[in-house]
Order: structure tokens, then C-alpha cells, then sequence
């Protein structure tokens, strides 16, 4: 079994691309800031705090989602790892 995490665990994946999305996530993040400002000017303060309440609905929802897409690769993993494991059991016997 150790082997098998070993082997998943120490190949070197590269992700060239991340730092640019991590730039552009802290872009989009502070153009939503400066558009939540714009929001609360221009609507009143009923009508701000209702649309903050549902903004605040709508990311729970999306965190919601991104928890189950998360839990369905790590399982998907996790049965890929369990069935490779049996078969190098399989193939050693």
C-alpha cells in the first residue's frame, strides 16, 4: 500500500498555468469588490441589503457545489487507487 501512495505521491506534476489563474482569480475577486461598491450606491439601502442577502445565498450554493464536485473526484481517486492496488495484489500472487 505504500508503494502505491508512494508512486502516486512522487510524480512530479507541473501546472504552468497556475500562477496565471491564481492572478486572474485575484483580478475578478477585486472587480467584484469594486462592483459590489458601485451596487451599494447606486440601489438603496433595502434594496442593497437584499441583494447582498442573496449574493450571500447564491455562494453558499456555489460552495456547496464546488464541496460535492470535490468529494466525487477525491472518491473517484480513491476507488482508482483501491482498484489498482487489487490488481497489482492480483498480479503479485
Amino acid at each position: 500500500m505504500t508503494s502505491m501512495l508512494r508512486f502516486l505521491f512522487s510524480s512530479e506534476i507541473t501546472f504552468p498555468e497556475s500562477w496565471a489563474a491564481e492572478n486572474q482569480i485575484g483580478n475578478d475577486l477585486d472587480e467584484v469588490m469594486k462592483l459590489q461598491v458601485q451596487v451599494k450606491t447606486l440601489l438603496g439601502e433595502e434594496q442593497s441589503e437584499l441583494w447582498k442577502t442573496y449574493q450571500e445565498k447564491a455562494q453558499q450554493m456555489e460552495n456547496r457545489q464546488c464541496r460535492m464536485e470535490f468529494e466525487r473526484g477525491f472518491l473517484t481517486a480513491a476507488n482508482l487507487a483501491l482498484e489498482i492496488f487489487c490488481r497489482n495484489a492480483e498480479g503479485a500472487e
